[in-house]
């Protein structure tokens, strides 16, 4: 679980972000959007009365139909729009309220908050036209915080990964834990099995090719493996090395399940 000390960081570093901008804006990744929300940042920009806006990225990797339904249950809540870095998917909506925020006559802050790999850096690069931010698939690449002149009045705010409380296996589906520093990566990999053989099973047989009917989460890690040719010394399959390329392969965009 993340330790206490480092969530008492994270807290600190929200409050500085929230404290400092005028505006939010809390990115979320659009194959798991609820997941990735984070109540701690929410309520606390309820109660410090400023604004925040959702900005659902990666939409690319979701149905366009999802997406809006996606859309219009966040919006009952905050200001969202639907965006991919990578393929310039809202892109002209956002530029256009950073425009608007231009025209006023005072400073504006932008926040840009969310857990690790949601693509916070993604989105400035692409709003900046150029690489200011490091942009990698490992959650944490970012380490500091960094201002982003946008207009001669508006600046974007760049944020470490903001987490909570949660067990390493918990951020590993979010996307926002590196599977090397799993203890126990096959336990987590065989929790993520579980929930996309719930709920978007085909997925997987499009993904690695193999059949998931009838099948539990430990047959489908194992035919996951034997068809990537994963193996032990004996033939026996590599387990440990399956989970982490499944793991792997969720954080880089490879595999694509969503759900709300």
């Amino acid at each position: 679980m993340t330790k206490a000390r480092e969530w008492l960081r994270e807290k600190s570093i929200v409050k500085q972000i929230l404290s400092e901008a005028n505006i939010i804006f809390n990115v979320l990744d659009g194959r798991i959007p609820f997941e990735t929300r984070n109540k701690f940042i929410e309520d606390t920009v309820k109660k410090q009365n400023k604004k925040l806006y959702f900005i659902v990225n990666k939409v690319d990797l979701i149905p366009k139909d999802f997406a809006e339904k996606v859309k219009k249950e966040l919006s009952k809540e905050f200001p969202t729009i639907l965006y991919s870095a990578s393929k310039k998917i809202g892109e002209r909506k956002l530029n256009r309220l950073l425009k608007n925020f231009s025209k006023e006559r005072k400073i504006f802050k932008i926040g840009i908050v969310g857990y690790p790999n949601v693509g916070k850096s993604s989105l400035i690069n692409s709003l900046k036209k150029r690489k200011v931010s490091t942009v990698s698939p490992k959650p944490g690449m970012t380490r500091g915080k960094q201002l982003v002149k946008m207009y001669p009045n508006v600046f974007l705010i760049d944020t470490p990964g903001i987490i909570t409380l949660e067990t390493d296996e918990d951020l590993i589906l979010k996307g926002s834990y590196l599977p090397e520093k799993l203890e126990y990566p096959v336990e987590a990999t065989i929790k993520f099995l579980d929930k996309i053989l719930n709920v978007k099973p085909d997925v997987l047989e499009t993904t690695y090719g193999i059949d998931t009917k009838d099948k539990d989460s430990y047959q489908v890690l194992n035919d996951i493996g034997d068809k990537l040719n994963y193996k032990l010394a004996g033939g026996e399959i590599d387990l440990d090395r399956t989970a982490k390329k499944i793991l792997w392969d969720w954080l880089k965009g490879k595999l694509n399940p969503y759900w709300i």
